[in-house]
């Protein structure tokens, strides 16, 4: 789920990043501005929708991967 959570972020910001399960998701900008819309691109690429809490709560991209398998099931 981290390639899906790595480019949900290119596809936000428009070019190529490099995400780790420990990358905080403040580090290519404020992640309130842009939470809602790489959770967009994440429905669009795997069809799996993040609730706003989801969002919210996430520190890393771990935490986004793991809302993204967990809401898979």
């Amino acid at each position: 789920m981290m390639e899906a959570v790595a480019a949900a972020f290119a596809r936000v910001l428009g070019h190529e990043v490099s995400l780790r399960a420990d990358t905080p998701v403040e580090a290519y900008g404020p992640w309130l501005d842009i939470a809602v819309l790489v959770a967009v691109a994440l429905k669009e690429s795997t069809g799996i929708a993040l609730s706003d809490a989801q969002l919210f709560l996430a520190q890393v991209a771990g935490d986004l991967a793991t809302a993204l398998e967990a809401n898979s099931r």
